[in-house]
């Protein structure tokens, strides 16, 4: 009797193990990682019938092992078969943080700390009251740093004529993560002895504009006034959602008074050569653009963009470039723009090069006009 008892247990057990459920994360490894990327995966059921349950995402330090965030989404059920799964299904997801140590975006689409973490997931089967663990899966991801707003306006350790600059900046990358993008703008005094860095750390700002939206901001009338011959820094922070995603660099700028612009023979100056980078060259272009670039990439058709950067808009100026020819190796390009009226005497002008390779040239110039000399 006892024996047949103890079959049944076991033909039971064996039953019960038959409902199974299957999870096969599909994380982004490396680069940029949200809340919702959790919970990219794929959750098969191989037993003959539905199943009744929830998903639990915890994230735990790779080191150390302790958990630091989780995550538990709805209870759902899911048909024999297999199912792809995204946050949005799992919608309303509690999460919790488990660790005080870190500091996380508490948004549902908030970004996950910088570092090295496991992910693991599980699956919770509810069954007449009750709710049990019936499978689990984890994997590991590397969380990178941001890029960082870019400063593009007043140029780093540039002298300023006017009191009440404009200053400009591209957004942090990559910028199809954020959805509520915002900059908070400082600028400060830096006092003799001083670094950049430090007196934005220590020294109290003479501007603290919070929340703009655009890109670009003009030095309100009404904030402290800048004074010639003293120096200034200045700093975005990127906020996404309320929370802070990163910061850019410090750059500084001097007031000076105008003096008077040295007469320079139009189109007498040097080509300049289109950097591959991020940090492009800088010129004064009088009439004339003049640029020279070695077409390695053997590219037969050019793929220029020139950006106005002392527009709020940072706005794109129409060219046409199919009429310059291009060829292997050394172009020295000369283009006149002195009957062109949608370039602004004394604006600031990105023009920046793409080819096959995907590099990006790019030179940063100042237009003037030979009679506003």
């Amino acid at each position: 009797m006892e024996k047949k008892f103890g079959l049944m247990i076991l033909l039971l057990t064996a039953a019960l193990c038959r409902a199974q459920i299957i999870v096969t994360p599909q994380l982004q490894k490396v680069g940029v990682v949200q809340k919702p990327q959790l919970w990219n995966m794929m959750i098969t059921n191989t037993d003959a019938a539905s199943i009744s349950g929830h998903i639990e995402v915890v994230l735990g330090d790779n080191v150390t092992g302790q958990p630091i965030l989780s995550g538990v989404g709805k209870v759902f059920s899911i048909a024999p078969g297999s199912l792809q799964i995204n946050s949005a299904m799992m919608d309303p997801i509690q999460y919790t943080q488990l660790n005080a140590n870190y500091i996380i975006d508490p948004s549902p689409t908030g970004f996950l700390p910088i570092g090295n973490f496991s992910v693991c997931i599980s699956f919770y089967r509810h069954l007449h009251d009750g709710i049990s663990q019936i499978a689990e899966e984890c994997d590991f991801i590397e969380v990178e740093p941001l890029g960082p707003p870019q400063l593009t306006l007043p140029w780093d350790e540039s002298e300023e004529i006017s009191k009440t600059p404009t200053f400009s900046w591209l957004p942090p990358t990559p910028a199809s993560f954020f959805t509520m993008l915002n900059y908070d703008l400082d600028v400060v005094e830096i006092l003799p002895g001083q670094s950049a860095a430090d007196a934005v750390q220590q020294n109290i700002p003479l501007l603290h504009q919070l929340n703009i939206i655009p890109i670009s901001f003009l030095y309100p009338v009404s904030a402290p006034v800048l004074e010639y011959d003293k120096q200034y820094a200045w700093r975005i922070t990127a906020k996404n959602n309320g929370a802070v995603v990163s910061r850019s660099e410090t750059w500084t700028f001097t007031l000076k008074q105008e003096l008077t612009k040295p007469f320079i023979k139009t189109n007498n100056l040097p080509y300049i050569k289109l950097v591959n980078g991020d940090q492009p060259g800088y010129a004064v272009e009088i009439d004339y653009l003049k640029f020279e670039y070695m077409n390695e990439a053997n590219d037969s058709t050019w793929n220029i963009v020139v950006s106005d950067l002392s527009t709020s808009a940072i706005d794109i100026i129409p060219m046409r470039w199919d009429t310059i020819p291009i060829r292997y190796g050394q172009n020295l390009v000369n283009i006149d723009l002195s009957d062109k009226a949608i370039f602004v005497s004394g604006h600031n002008y990105m023009l920046e090069l793409s080819n096959r390779w995907g590099e990006k040239w790019r030179l940063r110039f100042e237009f003037r006009r030979k009679d506003d000399q």
